[in-house]
């Protein structure tokens, strides 16, 4: 058994065609075939079944439990060469959402200069949905990220750093700046400058007004939280 013949014999489940598989890899279709005997030798098992030329290939018992153990063990294959690979850089591979970066890079940076590790360290600053895409593919060693409701995932360790209220900026010559806490229905009407949809404090703005049964009367969406405060003052 070696990794080329898995691809292969995944591929010919996948497709149930000699043809597409041999495409696929730029190979000969009696390459492929010679593929799936040895492993039906090593095997001593009938992986896959036709029923005639023309037809599809189907896979026994036996190969669909071949198939879903080999896709589970090529991709643990990619991840290892991946990490092999990162540690043979020695570099520590983060990542920042728009929001917590603001507030956590530069702390992070500060300590690796601290033990005069900076030129060992990589950043990346991307939305949250991303960086748990690129933790999950081994492109990050780790990210800190902002989200509504903490993060459940069996495949990744999760630490909570540090949690903050939803804050409301308003200027000092409006009503909404004497009131020590702004209920949802004070936003009633009020004309807001808010961030794009899929900014973290939009997400929190619009949860809120929803618990409060009205609807955000947004007039401008800004792309920065400065941009926010400066056109608020």
């Amino acid at each position: 058994m070696n990794e080329r013949d898995l691809k292969y014999f995944c591929s010919l489940v996948e497709t149930g065609n000699y043809t597409a598989t041999a495409t696929k890899f730029h190979v000969t279709q009696p390459a492929i075939s010679a593929a799936l005997r040895r492993l039906e030798e090593e095997y001593q098992a009938v992986l896959l079944t036709q029923a005639n030329h023309r037809a599809q290939l189907v896979a026994t018992a036996a190969g669909r439990t071949l198939y879903i153990k080999s896709k589970q063990l090529l991709k643990d294959v990619a991840q290892m060469a991946l990490e092999v690979h990162h540690a043979n850089e020695q570099q520590v591979r983060l990542g920042f959402s728009n929001v917590a970066g603001g507030i956590w890079l530069p702390r992070v940076i500060k300590k690796f200069i601290s033990v005069d590790l900076l030129d060992q360290v990589t950043t990346t600053v991307a939305d949250s949905e991303q960086l748990l895409v690129d933790l999950r593919q081994g492109k990050l060693d780790a990210a800190v990220f902002s989200t509504l409701v903490p993060e459940r995932a069996t495949d990744l360790r999760v630490s909570l750093l540090e949690e903050h209220q939803m804050q409301v900026l308003a200027n000092v010559n409006s009503p909404l700046s004497h009131l020590k806490t702004i209920r949802a229905t004070d936003l009633q009407g009020v004309p807001i400058i808010a961030r794009p949809k899929h900014a973290l404090p939009r997400l929190a703005l619009e949860q809120y007004c929803q618990r409060g049964h009205i609807q955000p009367k947004i007039v401008y969406e800004a792309a920065t939280n400065a941009l926010v405060e400066g056109l608020v003052a």
